[in-house]
């Protein structure tokens, strides 16, 4: 197990930009309304009519992913303040629905023993307390403090939104090695210059396909260790 997830395992975990956390709601709903979302060519010719090629891929890679992670060992998924944040600012069924997708993604990484992923500053992401940061890391960006990190002139002005900054500021500091998003205009736009700093930013339909060989092997793995269980010893 340890030689497939060495080989095989996406970077993990990821933190999911608001975009994704509003497409996220969008999968639940379609799943809570259909015990099992199948999307046959009829029904992604729909969905491509109402929210275009890119989105509507998006959406159905988006539902693979949060359909196996539950099936398998959970997320590996962050949000963090920002999030929060920006679901502050929207009223009604829309606001309320995004804060519950938070709140549901914040409770899994809650959860997360310290062993999970141990590189990860994960105390950084929902605190409203200051808190410190190595001076080598903000040396090597060039700031004195951590806000400087999103502020409009420091290390992530190329992100026109505050919010961006954010959350880039956060998987830099935290120490996350994706964003995931499903903004495609800034984000993924500007996924190069954030790649030196050691972000990589992935659409849900990249994931996927890193995912997809590293599941078959572990289907493998273990139904090669329950034929060994299954197969009776000689006497």
């Amino acid at each position: 197990m340890d030689l497939i997830d060495d080989a095989l395992r996406p970077p993990e975990p990821q933190l999911l930009d608001t975009c994704v956390l509003q497409n996220l709601d969008w999968v639940d709903r379609q799943r809570e309304a259909t015990a099992n979302v199948t999307w046959d060519d009829d029904s992604v010719e729909r969905l491509v009519e109402r929210y275009g090629r890119e989105l509507a891929n998006d959406l159905i890679d988006l539902g693979s992913l949060y359909t196996e992670f539950e099936a398998r060992s959970g997320y590996p998924w962050l949000v963090c303040n920002t999030a929060i944040e920006e679901a502050a600012l929207l009223n009604g069924k829309k606001g309320d629905r995004l804060r519950r997708m938070i709140d549901f993604i914040a409770g899994h990484q809650e959860q997360w023993c310290s062993d999970t992923y141990p590189g990860i500053a994960k105390g950084q992401l929902l605190t409203r307390k200051p808190y410190r940061i190595s001076p080598l890391v903000l040396k090597a960006l060039d700031v004195k403090c951590a806000e400087e990190v999103s502020s409009p002139d420091g290390p992530l002005a190329y992100l026109p939104d505050r919010g961006d900054r954010l959350i880039a500021a956060h998987a830099l500091l935290a120490n996350i090695p994706v964003v995931l998003t499903t903004d495609r205009r800034t984000f993924w736009e500007r996924r190069d210059q954030l790649l030196p700093l050691g972000v990589t930013v992935m659409r849900p339909g990249e994931l996927l396909e890193l995912y997809e060989p590293y599941w078959i092997a572990l289907n493998r793995e273990f139904a090669r260790r329950q034929a060994r269980t299954d197969t009776p010893s000689g006497d």
